[in-house]
C-alpha cells in the first residue's frame, strides 16, 4: 500500500530498523506488541514448538510485506517520486510518498509494483518446491512454505480489490486520472471504497471476522482521501501566483545586517531575497530579521550567515493542489514563485497552501450541498 500526496511524517511509535537505497524503513511499535501476544497465546495453548513455528511464519510474512512495500518505494524512485520511508504494521505496510505521481499512469505502475512482488515471490515458491507447497503437505516446515505461498497470494489479491487505499483502489484511481483528472477520479475512487469498506464490514458480520478487520481498516482512508479530494476541489480554479508574497527586496549575500534593517524601516513587511553573484541564494522574513536584531548577534555580520534555503521555484501558473506536493517534506519550506520566464515574481510557504486548504476546508463544511455535486 502507499500513502502519499500531502507532507508524511513518520509516527513517534515506529523504530528504525534497517535503511535500502536510502529508503528509511521503520516497524509500528503495534506490530511489535502483536508478535508478543501470538507468541504468548500458542505457547500456552499449543506448546513452545508450535509457538516457533509460528514465529517462523509471522516473521517471514512481515518479510514479504516489506518487500511488498520496497516495490512500490522502487518504483516510484524510478518514476520521480520521491519516498519520505516505509512503515510496516501488523496488518500491512505503507510507502509513504512526498509527493503525487505527476500522471495517472505513474500512479498504476507505482500501485501494481507491491502485489507483484507478492505474485513473483508466490511463483518462486511454487517452481521451488516443484507445486508440493500448494497442497500444504507434508511435515511442520513443509506447511509452513505452503502458508506462506497462500499469505502472498492473499496479499496479492486483496491488495488489488478496487477499493481506495488498497493498490487496486489506486490503479482505478490512476486509470481514471486519465480521463476525469486527478481530483474527480479521487472522489470516484474515495466513493468506491466506501462502499467496499461497508460490504466487507456487512460481510464480516455474516461470516468472517477477519473482514470486519479489513473493512475497519480500509474506510477511515477511504474518508480521508474523499475529504481531501473535495477539499482540493475548492482551490481548483486557484493559482500559485493568487498566494505569493510579493513584497520582496533583493539584496546581496555580502550586505550586513545593519544594512539590511535600514532598508526594513521602509519597508518593516517586505521579506528580502539574498543573492550572490546575480543569483538568489536564500530567503530572509521580515520576522526572521527583526528576530536577528533582538539577539546578540552582531549587527556587522553578514546577512547571508542568517537566511534560510529556498526550495525549488514553482511556477505561478502551478494548481495550488499541485505545489503542495512539490515541497520536499524534510527540506525548505519557502519556495520562490517564477513567471514563464523565470523571473522571480514573489514567494510562497508551504504554510500559505496548507493555510488556503483550510479555508477550502471552512467552505466545504458550510457548502455541503455543492461539494457533493460531482460525486458519483
Amino acid at each position: 500500500m502507499t500513502r502519499g500526496e500531502r507532507r508524511p511524517g513518520r509516527s513517534s511509535w515506529s523504530v528504525r530498523i534497517a535503511s535500502v537505497r536510502g529508503i528509511p524503513i521503520e516497524i509500528h511499535a503495534s506490530f511489535l506488541l502483536l508478535v508478543v501476544f501470538m507468541g504468548w497465546r500458542t505457547t500456552t495453548s499449543a506448546g513452545l514448538a508450535a509457538a516457533a513455528a509460528e514465529q517462523v511464519l509471522v516473521l517471514a510474512v512481515f518479510v514479504c510485506v516489506a518487500l511488498h512495500e520496497l516495490g512500490h518505494a522502487i518504483v516510484a524512485r524510478r518514476n520521480g517520486v520521491p519516498i519520505a520511508g516505509i512503515t510496516l504494521y501488523p496488518f500491512g505496510g505503507v510507502a509513504r510518498m512526498a509527493r503525487r505521481p505527476p500522471q495517472g499512469m505513474v500512479e498504476v505502475v507505482i500501485a501494481a509494483a507491491g502485489p507483484l512482488v507478492n505474485l513473483a515471490i508466490a511463483a518462486t515458491i511454487l517452481v521451488v518446491s516443484g507445486g508440493a507447497a500448494a497442497g500444504m503437505s507434508g511435515g511442520l516446515w513443509s506447511r509452513l512454505v505452503g502458508m506462506l505461498l497462500w499469505a502472498n497470494l492473499i496479499l496479492a489479491f486483496f491488495n488489488l480489490l478496487p477499493a481506495f487505499p488498497l493498490d487496486g483502489g489506486r490503479i482505478l484511481r490512476g486509470l481514471l486520472t486519465l480521463r476525469l483528472g486527478w481530483i474527480r477520479a479521487t472522489v470516484w475512487a474515495g466513493s468506491i471504497g466506501q462502499v467496499a469498506a461497508a460490504l466487507l464490514l456487512l460481510l464480516g458480520v455474516i461470516f468472517d471476522p477477519w473482514l470486519i478487520l479489513a473493512g475497519i481498516l480500509i474506510l477511515p482512508a477511504a474518508n480521508a482521501e474523499l475529504r481531501y479530494a473535495l477539499l482540493l476541489r475548492q482551490l481548483a480554479g486557484r493559482r500559485v501566483g493568487d498566494l505569493v508574497r510579493g513584497e520582496l527586496i533583493t539584496v546581496d549575500g555580502a550586505a550586513t545586517i545593519s544594512e539590511v534593517s535600514e532598508l526594513s524601516v521602509a519597508s518593516p513587511l517586505a521579506d528580502f531575497l539574498v543573492s550572490d553573484r546575480g543569483r538568489v541564494v536564500g530567503y530572509l522574513s521580515a520576522p526572521r530579521l527583526w528576530s536577528v536584531l533582538r539577539s546578540d548577534r552582531p549587527a556587522t555580520a553578514r546577512v547571508a550567515a542568517i537566511v534560510d534555503e529556498l526550495a525549488r521555484p514553482i511556477p505561478a501558473t502551478a494548481p495550488v493542489e499541485d505545489a503542495i506536493g512539490l515541497f520536499d517534506p524534510a527540506g525548505p519550506e519557502v519556495a520562490p514563485v517564477v513567471e514563464v520566464d523565470g523571473s522571480i515574481v514573489g514567494v510562497v510557504a508551504i504554510g500559505d497552501l496548507l493555510r488556503a486548504v483550510q479555508i477550502a476546508r471552512r467552505a466545504t463544511a458550510a457548502d455541503a450541498p455543492s461539494a457533493a455535486d460531482d460525486s458519483p
